[in-house]
């Protein structure tokens, strides 16, 4: 398992890589390597299929089971997520530039910890909320990460 300092390095890329255009900058090439890494290792270790996977880039999250563990994986692998199934969104302010403190605390409070039947489906309610409260911030950044 990668370390909680690399996954919220790793957000911190994400994350301000959905910074206004003027602001943007690339995320380093090595980042996005780890993160399609992480991305693979989490599509086999829950069976998600691509198909989903793609669904869910276009702006649907599918409702299924292995996606939900997916996401649950993605989010667990960068520390965003602890054992006890609590998000944890706002420690990204600790790291990320001030300029996008605003956009990650409205979704941490907005959305907090969505409690699902079980690990997975929080992450997944969680999303969904960090989606319905500022979807285009959310696309671009997985966007920039994984495209």
């Amino acid at each position: 398992m990668y370390s909680k300092t690399l996954g919220l390095s790793l957000a911190l890329l994400v994350l301000c890589s959905a910074i206004t255009p003027h602001q943007a900058w690339e995320i380093p090439d090595v980042v996005r390597k780890q993160m399609k890494k992480l991305h693979a290792r989490c599509m086999t270790a829950t069976g998600v299929s691509e198909e989903l996977v793609s669904q869910a880039h276009k702006g649907v999250l599918p409702n299924d089971q292995t996606f939900k563990c997916f996401l649950h994986c993605m989010f667990e692998m960068v520390g965003l997520i602890d054992s006890d199934n609590v998000m944890h969104l706002e420690s990204l302010v600790d790291v990320l530039p001030v300029e996008i403190h605003s956009k990650i605390l409205n979704l941490a409070d907005s959305c907090g910890t969505k409690k699902g039947v079980d690990g997975c489906d929080t992450v997944y309610q969680s999303v969904q909320c960090y989606i319905e409260t500022d979807g285009p911030f959310i696309k671009a950044a997985v966007d920039d990460l994984l495209g």
